[in-house]
C-alpha cells in the first residue's frame, strides 16, 4: 500500500512538472510570468527562410554592423545593429505580438539585442544560432521594411525600381519610373539595367518573394547596391506617386510609354506616415 501511494504521488508530481514545462515553452514565459527569450537552431531558421509562406510569420534581424551585413546575411533578414535597437522600436512596432528572431556573429551581442526587444514589450523573441557556428544560406542584397522602402520611394534619388507584380496590378499603380519585370523571365534583364553597377536598384512585389529572386539575379550580374522590399504590397500600404500618363483616364499609349523619366519629377507627396 505504501509503495502504491508513493508511486501515485510521484506520477502526479511528474504530470504537474510536464504541464508546467509545456505551458512555459509554448508561451515564451518564465516561472514569474515574464517574457523569456527562446532559442532557435540554425537548421530550423534556414528552413523557415526558404519557405515563402512560413517566412512571412517571422521578422529576422541581423544585429551586426552594416558592413558585416552587406558582406552576407540570412535571406530576408533586415539589419539593425544592436546599439540601434532601442531607437528603431517605432519601425518594428507592428511585430510586438509576432515572432522576432535575432542573430549575429557573437552570442553575447545576440542576447543583448533580444533582451532589449523583450524590455520594449516584444512577446515572442528568439535567439538564432550564431552565424559563425552554422552554415546559413547567405545573400548580399539588402532587405528593407515597408517603412524604409516607402522612404526610398519618396526620396526621388537617382535609382531604378523594378516591380515584380502581375502586369494588371502594375498598370493600376506603381512607383514612378518603375519597370515591370517577370521574375520567371530574367534572361534579358540586363537590357533594361543601367551600365553603372553602383546604381541603387530597388525591387518589390506582393510579399517580397518574387522580388527577392530578381534581387539575387542583380547581385549575380554584379550590381552592388540592391534593395528588396521585405514587406510587399499586400503587407504594406505603399503610397505610389504614379505618373500622370499612367493615371486612370489617360492610359493611351501606356504600354509603349517610357517611364524612366518620371523619377525626376518634382511632385510632392503629402500625408505620408508609417
Amino acid at each position: 500500500m505504501k509503495n502504491s501511494k508513493l508511486l501515485a504521488v510521484s506520477m502526479a508530481t511528474l504530470l504537474t512538472l510536464t504541464l508546467t514545462g509545456c505551458s512555459s515553452t509554448s508561451k515564451g514565459k518564465d516561472n514569474n510570468g515574464t517574457t523569456s527569450v527562446k532559442e532557435i537552431k540554425g537548421e530550423d531558421l534556414n528552413k523557415i527562410e526558404k519557405d515563402d509562406k512560413e517566412k512571412e510569420k517571422y521578422l529576422v534581424i541581423d544585429v551586426r554592423d552594416a558592413k558585416s551585413y552587406k558582406e552576407g546575411h540570412i535571406k530576408h533578414a533586415i539589419n539593425i545593429p544592436v546599439e540601434e535597437i532601442d531607437k528603431s522600436i517605432e519601425e518594428l512596432r507592428t511585430w510586438r505580438e509576432k515572432s522576432v528572431v535575432v542573430y549575429s556573429d557573437d552570442t553575447k551581442k545576440t542576447k543583448e539585442a533580444a533582451e532589449k526587444l523583450v524590455k520594449q514589450g516584444f512577446k515572442d523573441v528568439s535567439n538564432a544560432q550564431n552565424i559563425k557556428d552554422f552554415n546559413y544560406d547567405l545573400v548580399k542584397y539588402t532587405s528593407l521594411t515597408g517603412a524604409k522602402f516607402q522612404d526610398k520611394i519618396l526620396a526621388k534619388e537617382d535609382a531604378v525600381f523594378l516591380d515584380a507584380r502581375d502586369k494588371k496590378d502594375f498598370d493600376e499603380k506603381h512607383v514612378d519610373g518603375a519597370k515591370n519585370v517577370d521574375s520567371k523571365k530574367l534572361d534579358n534583364l540586363q537590357d533594361i539595367l543601367p551600365e553603372n553597377k553602383e546604381t541603387p536598384i530597388y525591387t518589390y512585389c506582393y510579399s517580397g518573394n518574387r522580388s527577392s529572386v530578381i534581387a539575387q539575379k542583380l547581385i549575380d550580374l554584379g550590381y552592388k547596391n540592391i534593395f528588396n522590399a521585405l514587406d510587399g504590397t499586400k503587407e504594406y500600404d505603399y503610397k505610389f506617386e504614379m505618373a500622370d500618363c499612367c493615371k486612370e483616364g489617360n492610359k493611351e499609349g501606356h504600354e509603349n510609354h517610357d517611364h524612366s523619366n518620371h523619377n525626376n519629377s518634382e511632385q510632392k507627396h503629402e500625408g505620408h506616415s508609417h
